[in-house]
């Protein structure tokens, strides 16, 4: 850790601890301190007397708005550097690990960028194996496989994801300050890898060029969307319509990619498109829950969906095959209640249903019997299904998993609830 000195308001330079002042004392003289940025201090000694210094040695470090970092990623690059650079832009830190200028390791603490969050969001461990894999002391990624959330294919490919986002959000930030080590002060990085940094930099410049383009109509991560009718048919992709099914009004960019196991770059793209395509929209915040009863029935289905689809990705691999089978006899027992609205559904292999059977039959029994309640109907026979999933999920994850599964689930059930009430 790097030796702390205060400065108090008088201009007095004091020591935090007996490291800071044997490193101030090995450089007693007088010192001139140079013009940087508020957050930067940088001193040179006059007159310089030379000497050698061990490692970790600075080799830079700037001004992130003044210096060009692509340029300098591109020279640690065609001069086979080694080293550590970080970048600190406002409380978030990143760092990228060089190995002859090839990318070895990434680390971040802004959450999305951790490599539990990574693993969530490529749909390769659930909420509740990442919790258990941080609080071990391993490193997360290596639990993660010795608990058999993870394949070693899958760890190799969530780093890739992880050093990924965290090149190309260094390569996005605008400003902050930026500094490079001659080596690791934390030594061996815990999973390394080796990416080629010169495809990291030509994508993540083909990215700047399209994200210019895509925030004319997606504003940033933070933009709630809402969905739009196009005024002529649309033939979309199938990652298009996933995402587009998830559009609520409710869910920022940043959630709709969460949701979707896609990163914010991939999701902006998509939602860029479709926007284009006159299907969705920025709003300037959530959009009130929608007044018409089948889009409030389709809004709830939809919504109970990505809650079933989440109990049963807390359940291990292992014993998700046996939980979708009890699903799939509890939802063709045609004693069940509201067996009617269930008719025909089946969970798929993530654990969710088919929303547009499950409408074709709540429609059909508005029809027979009107005044039922299209949105009530679809709420309560979703809780009840909800319920019994909560009940399979918690004989199979232990008590702790159990109580994060609920947490996450009484939250985003409280604003369904209200999506019932016209």
């Amino acid at each position: 850790m790097a030796p702390w000195l205060d400065i108090d308001p008088h201009g007095r330079v004091v020591p935090a601890e007996d490291d800071t002042r044997r490193a101030l004392a090995d450089r007693a003289g007088r010192f001139a301190l140079l013009p940087a940025v508020a957050d930067l201090l940088v001193a040179r000694r006059v007159p310089a007397i030379g000497g050698a210094a061990g490692r970790p040695r600075l080799l830079l470090a700037g001004d992130l708005a003044g210096f060009p970092i692509a340029d300098f990623l591109a020279f640690v690059h065609q001069t086979r550097l080694g080293g550590l650079l970080t970048v600190a832009t406002g409380e978030v830190e990143r760092s990228v690990a060089f190995a002859d200028g090839e990318v070895r390791a990434a680390r971040s603490t802004a959450p999305g960028e951790r490599l539990g969050a990574i693993a969530a969001r490529l749909g390769f461990a659930g909420d509740a194996a990442i919790a258990a894999a941080a609080a071990g002391a391993p490193p997360i990624g290596r639990a993660l496989v010795g608990d058999g959330a993870l394949s070693e294919n899958d760890l190799w490919k969530c780093l890739r994801e992880q050093a990924t986002a965290i090149f190309h959000a260094i390569l996005l930030g605008s400003d902050g300050l930026f500094w490079m080590l001659d080596d690791d002060p934390a030594g061996h990085p815990a999973h390394p890898l080796a990416v080629s940094t010169q495809s990291l930099l030509m994508d993540g410049i083909r990215r700047i060029d399209e994200l210019r383009l895509f925030r004319a109509r997606i504003p940033g991560a933070g933009a709630f969307l809402r969905r739009r009718e196009a005024r002529r048919p649309v033939a979309l992709r199938p990652d298009e319509q996933a995402l587009l099914d998830l559009v609520d009004g409710h869910r920022t960019v940043g959630d709709l990619a969460a949701a979707a196991h896609l990163s914010e770059f991939d999701a902006t793209k998509i939602l860029y498109h479709l926007a284009e395509a006159g299907l969705v929209e920025a709003i300037a915040g959530p959009s009130a829950g929608p007044a018409d009863p089948a889009a409030r029935a389709e809004e709830l289905a939809r919504g109970f969906d990505d809650l079933l689809r989440l109990a049963a990705a807390a359940v291990p691999p292992a014993a998700l095959p046996p939980l979708l089978e009890a699903v799939r006899e509890h939802l063709a027992d045609p004693a069940v209640p509201y067996a009617p609205l269930l008719r025909r559904l089946a969970p798929d292999a993530a654990g969710g249903i088919d929303v547009a059977t499950l409408l074709g039959n709540a429609a059909a029994l508005e029809r027979a019997g009107p005044g039922s309640g299209a949105p009530h109907l679809v709420a309560d026979a979703l809780r009840e299904l909800l319920f019994f999933y909560l009940f399979l999920a918690g004989e199979r994850i232990d008590r702790e998993a159990d109580e994060a599964l609920g947490t996450a689930i009484r939250r985003r059930l409280e604003r369904l609830e209200a999506l019932a009430d016209p």
